[in-house]
């Protein structure tokens, strides 16, 4: 029960990577007409093909396209009557080159080259653990400057395969949220490096990533709570801080200029499509701020994030001790952590739809490893408490695995879990004779009203 030797964490990514390519290559998803860009994917993607194979990224050409491709786009129609693609493009971005890839495999084979056949779901799929890999050894490197190698090893290996961090980045790879916790761990990583150094390439960096951060989901802006309270622990490091802004203001400038500069080819599309440089596409789905459903959210069977990634308990627990162990974070990982669960709750569709787990906090795993591995670390340096920490490590790994396979096989539903029916399930990889009972389906309607008793 010694501390793991230098370099168990390295090998704690090795093992997370292998699993990932293992599940990707059993299950083959892109040989499946419905899968990898399917639902929230269709609108992530759609700037690609529309901008380079069909050279119409204002979809006119959907309407009447007699071409021999076949493909699939849901724009919104904007007020002035022009379609709009629905989301952002920060995620297009992160395609790009693995699009690329896709479209010269087909080119080179006899697949269609309409940016939707096998070649390009192999790529993209195969996107998602290229930027899982640098958002782990992002999240390694700061992990080891300020915890132990052993606890470094045991939160990664929970991060991944204790969470619906392993789902979405493996069954639903191309989803957002893989993506968005790789450039987390990214952006952690360069704010401090800018802050030992704060130099020209580092704001550019952090400033053009910041940028593609919100591209990708807006509502991450809050990430930029971690930049601004980083390091500030009390008075005097708060003092300290703002003759340090002061110092570096053309530094700060040159971000937020790195981050608009992002920004332009999105403003321009607005602005061509709707009139409007900037425009809210998601029509009558909004946010009730004055009604988070936080409880709902946080504990509930139909989704509740700590009921089916109870680790996270620990995370949440954990952000007391990283004044013990890493003060640094604890101000940034707490503003954070307060205000994300806040916005989370308060969509109007709180549990977001068909899912496995609240996947709208698997972006903020790259900040809540800290105080997971913190937590880890003190009591991992209590002998009588090391016995302990391995075997809930072994219970949580077999647990978010073992549910992770419940969901797949139908025995967690995506949408319309009951406390029922989660106790029926429980403990079963397979749905009974009479799960489907105690389902029950969310209206939908009722919530884009504001109608927030949808438990």
């Amino acid at each position: 029960m010694s501390t793991l030797k230098p370099g168990y964490s390295k090998i704690a990514i090795y093992i997370i990577i292998i699993s990932n390519v293992f599940i990707l290559f059993k299950y083959k998803y892109w040989r499946d007409e419905n899968r990898v860009i399917a639902w929230d994917v269709i609108s992530y993607y759609a700037y690609l093909p529309a901008t380079f194979i069909y050279n119409d990224i204002s979809l006119d050409f959907i309407d009447n396209y007699k071409g021999e491709h076949k493909f699939i786009f849901w724009p919104s129609i904007a007020p002035n009557g022009k379609k709009v693609i629905k989301t952002s493009m920060g995620l297009s971005i992160l395609y790009f080159p693995f699009f690329l890839m896709g479209h010269l495999t087909a080119l080179l084979t006899n697949y269609d080259t309409g940016g939707f056949s096998v070649p390009y779901k192999f790529f993209l799929q195969f996107s998602s653990l290229f930027y899982l890999i640098i958002g782990l050894f992002f999240l390694r490197k700061v992990l080891l400057n300020y915890f132990s190698e052993t606890a470094t090893t045991i939160g990664l290996l929970l991060t991944f395969f204790a969470t619906n961090l392993m789902y979405y980045s493996t069954f639903e790879a191309t989803m957002a949220h893989s993506y968005n916790f790789s450039m987390f761990a990214a952006f952690i990583y360069l704010t401090i490096k800018w802050y030992k150094k704060p130099s020209i390439k580092y704001s550019v960096l952090l400033g053009l990533l910041s940028g593609l951060i919100v591209l990708t989901r807006p509502t991450n802006i809050i990430i930029l709570l971690f930049f601004i309270f980083w390091d500030i622990y009390n008075v005097d490091s708060l003092k300290q801080r703002f003759s340090f802004v002061i110092k570096n203001i053309n530094k700060i400038l040159l971000m937020a200029l790195m981050a608009f500069i992002i920004w332009i080819p999105q403003l321009l599309y607005w602005k061509m499509q709707t009139g409007h440089f900037v425009y809210f596409s998601y029509g009558n789905e909004r946010f009730f701020f004055n009604d988070p459903q936080i409880i709902n959210s946080l504990f509930s069977y139909r989704k509740g994030w700590l009921l089916y990634a109870p680790i996270m308990i620990f995370a949440l627990i954990g952000i007391l001790f990283l004044k013990i162990k890493a003060k640094s974070f604890f101000l940034p990982v707490l503003f954070f952590t307060i205000l994300n669960i806040y916005i989370v709750s308060s969509w109007w569709c709180w549990w977001y739809g068909g899912s496995y787990g609240l996947r709208a906090f698997i972006d903020s795993y790259a900040i809540l490893i800290f105080p997971l591995v913190a937590i880890i670390d003190y009591f991992y340096t209590k002998s009588k408490a090391k016995i302990i920490v391995l075997i809930l490590t072994g219970i949580f790994l077999f647990h978010g695995i073992f549910q992770t396979m419940q969901y797949y096989y139908g025995a967690i539903h995506w949408d319309s879990m009951t406390k029922d029916a989660y106790w029926e399930s429980f403990g079963k990889l397979h749905p009974t004779g009479n799960y489907k009972q105690f389902l029950n389906p969310p209206d939908y309607e009722k919530a884009l009203k504001g109608e927030r008793d949808v438990k």
